[in-house]
């Protein structure tokens, strides 16, 4: 059995960031934070989730769709994903699937925590 990923996860309120290690992510680690993301919503009422991609050098493609569905389980509860610190090729995967329209991108952590405070005019 392979072994776990270390997360580097925390938690202030509603909003939880998570760290990713670098330099791949990979669709295991990716579900493992996606794991720990549904963990703190039904045991820690976390609705806002911040992946702070700021090591991450190469992201699987596969890991935006464990990120849509982690955004349809947050979104019923007006909770919102946020990604910050995105490399260029990082960047360039959300922008090419046009992923970068659902999910917000942010260069620096407190810029995602202050678009989480903002009302959402979807809702």
């Amino acid at each position: 059995m392979p072994e776990k990923v270390s997360l580097e996860v925390e938690q202030d309120g509603a909003n939880v960031t998570l760290q990713l290690p670098g330099p791949t992510v990979n669709l295991r680690t990716m579900e493992e934070a996606v794991v720990v993301c549904g963990e703190r919503m039904r045991f820690d009422q976390a609705s806002n989730f911040i992946f702070d991609l700021s090591q991450v050098e190469y992201l699987d493609s596969a890991c935006t769709g464990a990120l849509v569905e982690l955004l349809r389980e947050v979104e019923p509860m007006r909770g919102k994903v946020a990604l910050v610190g995105c490399r260029p090729n990082v960047a360039f995967l959300f922008k090419s699937s046009r992923l970068d329209t659902v999910f917000s991108l942010f260069d620096e952590l407190d810029e995602a925590l202050a678009s989480f405070s903002k009302r959402d005019s979807r809702w």
